[in-house]
């Protein structure tokens, strides 16, 4: 994957600049900030180095002194063996250099912050990925260039018997290991989505001219299609060469070339490809793409990206697919926004794909599950670029510039108040986090009629709670909007206090509602936080199946390298009328063997508390209770329904 990028004189990238792409094995990064800050040109710049496009250069300064220069993180088992030494050479080089290594690093900003970056990935990737800063110059796009480090790395082959042909090799490799894919925002939909098009071609991981050859050259019976067309056409000649040989053998119609008198499958592709696919162009509801609105053109180029995509998600592909979008939700509805922000953190997700996208919808903030957000600011001539991960959302909202805090939640509700006025077979739920929708779909069974959004902590449940109430109670939306939502918090140990909001319709609690999770006599309740009461601390681990959650636990303790950890846990079993999935308090779901062991009891409640180990403990315990014959009865499943069913 791309994991950062070093530009220099590149658009409003002046002198030499260091932009972060992402820091971890979660390939979604986001760009935001106002207009003209710079996040088009990243995606530009890789484009530049890809695809060998236009350089567009700062104004003003040296072209000659311009360079792009991805960073990438190659996983050492997909470089060839053959290669696997010049590779070496490089990647050891970048996991090692400090900023003594010539004063020009040690004075540039830029590249100091690049080493803090790389000493970030170290401990995490070194062992597995080679760490590779490689870019071209200005007008030389078949060299490798190494920025400020250049003449060292350079060096460095020489000393070891190489010349610069070894590191060009590395620059090939790199380029034909991916697959850029960019679709800027004046990328036309209707060129775009032809089939012919070398975008769509990129992400169909085919050339179809290729195809078209290969299907020429197939044999049938005793020879290919190119051979029978040729034979007829033959046949044909010959007949003609009869008829005007009679009125002069001098006439005759004979090849051009010298020694070529048959077709190849070559002559004739071109021409398939220029007669075949203007006759298949993409209709949406029988209406070709030029009939569409632009925000529906626009939708459908993501529409078709995520099916194409998910399609070959599964195949083993010859290269990594990268795919660049400038502002995906341009003359987008609102009602969109989600659902494909959603698809594009999808692909990313489940299908390993690299997505890099710019954007001024905020909204995608609280429903991300993971990867990066890259935040750009320019006041005069400084450019301050923040970097953070939305796995820690809840941690990092706090760095966030106001705005962005701001308009995300904002953004978020508009979008999905919209969205249900569309679509109106679906009720919600709003919860905490993505360990929560895991647990949720599997208690009610993958209801395909219920929604379940995450959206980053008690706090955003709440704060999203009161910025739809109040519209979807008023008379109008209720009329419009058939969707029930009910927002779900768990019990915290600090809960948040929740006001009652204006009752705008007295009949609005039907459509929304806020419920807290609780235990009460080892089953669940869902009591209304807006009521006083009293409270026990219950989280949505409390409330499974306890074998199943407890064997979850244990499993990943085992696969793990804490042996201190796994002799403690063998020493624990779950309580045999256990009801409830709690693992602190008296009435937890395990008890120790021996006596002994219960000082250590806290050692089990911690690693399952660890957020780190969270998401692996809700995908092991969705895997166990899939291979589950009988399906285990869930009281808040039981709540939940009654909610959304009254």
């Amino acid at each position: 994957m791309i994991t950062a990028i070093l530009l220099r004189n590149i658009k409003n990238y002046g002198n030499i600049n260091f932009i972060p792409i992402c820091d971890n094995n979660y390939k979604y990064s986001i760009y935001v900030g106002n207009n003209g800050v710079g996040k088009s040109a990243v995606l530009e710049a890789i484009d530049v180095f890809f695809n060998n496009k236009y350089w567009n250069t700062t104004s003003f300064l040296k072209r000659s002194e311009s360079f792009i220069c991805p960073i990438f993180l190659v996983p050492r088992n997909r470089v060839p063996l053959k290669q696997q030494e010049y590779f070496e050479i490089i990647s050891s080089f970048f996991w090692n250099v400090s900023s003594e290594i010539n004063p020009n690093v040690k004075n540039n900003n830029a590249l100091i912050e690049f080493l803090k970056y790389r000493d970030e990935l170290k401990e995490e990737f070194e062992e597995d990925c080679y760490l590779i800063l490689i870019g071209i110059e200005y007008d030389n796009f078949k060299s490798a260039y190494f920025s400020t480090f250049n003449n060292s790395i350079k060096e460095r082959f020489k000393e070891l018997g190489y010349d610069d042909n070894n590191c060009d090799i590395v620059l090939n490799s790199i380029r034909d290991f991916y697959e850029y894919i960019y679709i800027p925002v004046e990328e036309s939909p209707q060129e775009l989505l032809k089939l012919q098009n070398n975008t769509m071609q990129k992400m169909l991981n085919k050339d179809i001219l290729a195809e078209i050859e290969k299907a020429l050259n197939k044999k049938t019976k005793s020879m290919s299609v190119v051979t029978q067309i040729t034979s007829n056409l033959d046949a044909f000649v010959n007949e003609i060469n009869d008829v005007i040989s009679k009125i002069d053998e001098k006439y005759s119609f004979e090849s051009e070339l010298a020694g070529r008198k048959n077709l190849t499958a070559k002559d004739l592709r071109d021409k398939v490809l220029e007669a075949y696919f203007p006759l298949r162009t993409l209709k949406v509801d029988k209406r070709s793409v030029s009939q569409l609105s632009s925000g529906e053109q626009r939708k459908a180029i993501i529409d078709i990206a995520y099916s194409i995509l998910t399609a070959n998600g599964a195949k083993a592909t010859e290269k990594s697919i990268i795919l660049a979008i400038d502002e995906p939700e341009m003359s987008m509805h609102i009602s969109n926004c989600y659902g494909q922000f959603s698809r594009l953190e999808e692909l990313a997700r489940e299908y390993n794909k690299q997505i890099i996208i710019t954007t001024h919808w905020y909204g995608f903030l609280p429903i991300a599950h993971n990867g990066s957000m890259i935040y750009i600011e320019q006041e005069n001539e400084d450019r301050n670029i923040k970097h953070f991960s939305l796995y820690n959302y809840t941690e990092d909202r706090r760095k966030y510039p106001d705005v962005i805090e701001l308009k995300s939640m904002y953004d978020l509700a508009t979008a999905l108040i919209t969205y249900m006025r569309i679509n109106v077979n679906n009720d919600w739920i709003i919860c905490e986090g993505g360990d929560d929708k895991l647990y949720i779909e599997q208690m009610l069974k993958y209801n395909s009629k219920i929604k379940i959004l995450p959206v980053g902590g008690c706090g955003n449940v709440v704060k999203l709670f009161y910025l739809m109430f109040e519209p979807l109670s008023e008379k109008r939306e209720r009329s419009a909007v058939e969707s029930r939502v009910l927002f779900l918090i768990d019990t915290d140990l600090h809960s948040i206090t929740v006001k009652t909001p204006i009752e705008l319709s007295s009949n609005s609690s039907q459509i929304v509602s806020i419920r807290r999770i609780q235990s009460v006599d080892g089953t669940i309740k869902l009591f209304d936080p807006t009521v006083p009461n009293r409270y026990e601390q219950t989280e949505i681990e409390d409330c499974l199946n306890p074998q199943l959650y407890f064997k979850a636990i244990c499993d990943l303790v085992m696969e793990g390298k804490d042996e201190d950890l796994k002799k403690i846990i063998q020493k624990y079993r779950v309580k045999e009328h256990a009801t409830l999935s709690k693992l602190k308090g008296d009435d937890s779901c395990i008890e120790p063997l021996e006596i002994e062991a219960l000082k250590d009891k806290n050692r089990i409640i911690q690693f399952a508390e660890d957020d780190s180990n969270k998401r692996f403990i809700a995908c092991k315990y969705v895997e166990l209770c899939k291979k589950r014959k009988n399906q285990f009865e869930y009281s808040l499943a039981n709540e939940i329904m009654n909610i959304l069913e009254a």
